[in-house]
């Protein structure tokens, strides 16, 4: 979120920019709280997978709200005069359900810390995001560019995963089987299906993992479901031939 909701003595937002220290200083009490988990080998930062469960709960309830009862939430949540000065203040600082899902669910972990604080903090979560379930042998993709992928090799496979799947977990053991059952020609990349909501509209693929299999930039096949190596090889050869 872009700030804390409260006025300054004239009425106006007062949602100073934070500097890099007051960043930092952030993050290093998110970590030591158990929301964020800082990789040093690569010194990436992602959230836990404690608080994604947690957060997980907030966007299930929030994502859906109407227009009315997100600003009452807002409202509530804030302490504000009513759901106009919320739908105002939402407006005005571009809150989005995501990011008051996010401080929801990082209010009800953190104990101390003032609504500013906790503001702060949920602005900083909402932008680094959870650690992506695409295994790391793959490189990955997003809505923005799946399709040229697609279109740029003449053979081409999209794995979809997601976080919270147990058959995700379980077929990313077999990852280096899965590349090797492919056949050498195929660009094999993945992408993280509940960020990328046009790519599984687009291809019908309404579950995870999925393989999707392409072809001059069309789609083939889409397999969902927990794939192991010797399925994925015996597709590839009926959809692609054994040439």
């Amino acid at each position: 979120m872009a700030g804390a909701p409260d006025e300054t003595a004239d009425g106006s937002t007062d949602a100073p920019a934070m500097d890099e220290s007051t960043v930092d200083a952030y993050i290093d009490r998110l970590v030591a709280e158990g929301v964020l988990d800082h990789d040093e080998s690569s010194d990436e930062i992602a959230t836990t997978e404690d608080f994604e469960h947690r957060r997980h709960v907030y966007l299930d309830t929030y994502l859906d709200l109407s227009e009315a009862e997100f600003h009452e939430s807002v409202a509530d949540a804030f302490d504000l005069s009513s759901a106009e000065a919320a739908a105002d203040r939402v407006d005005e600082l571009g809150i989005s359900r995501e990011e008051f899902a996010t401080y929801l669910a990082l209010s009800a972990h953190l104990d101390g810390y003032g609504v500013g604080e906790r503001t702060e903090m949920a602005g900083i979560v909402a932008e680094v995001g959870p650690k992506s379930p695409v295994p790391g042998a793959l490189d990955e993709l997003d809505d923005g560019d799946w399709a040229a992928f697609v279109a740029e090799h003449d053979r081409a496979v999209v794995t979809v995963w997601k976080r919270r799947c147990e058959p995700c977990e379980a077929m990313k053991g077999d990852i280096d089987g899965i590349l090797a059952a492919l056949p050498d020609d195929a660009a094999v990349a993945g992408l993280d299906g509940e960020r990328c909501p046009d790519f599984c509209r687009e291809n019908e693929v309404n579950a995870a993992p999925a393989v999707a299999f392409f072809e001059d930039g069309d789609l083939l096949a889409a397999e969902t479901g927990r794939q192991r190596p010797d399925s994925v090889g015996e597709r590839a050869a009926a959809l692609y031939g054994d040439s």
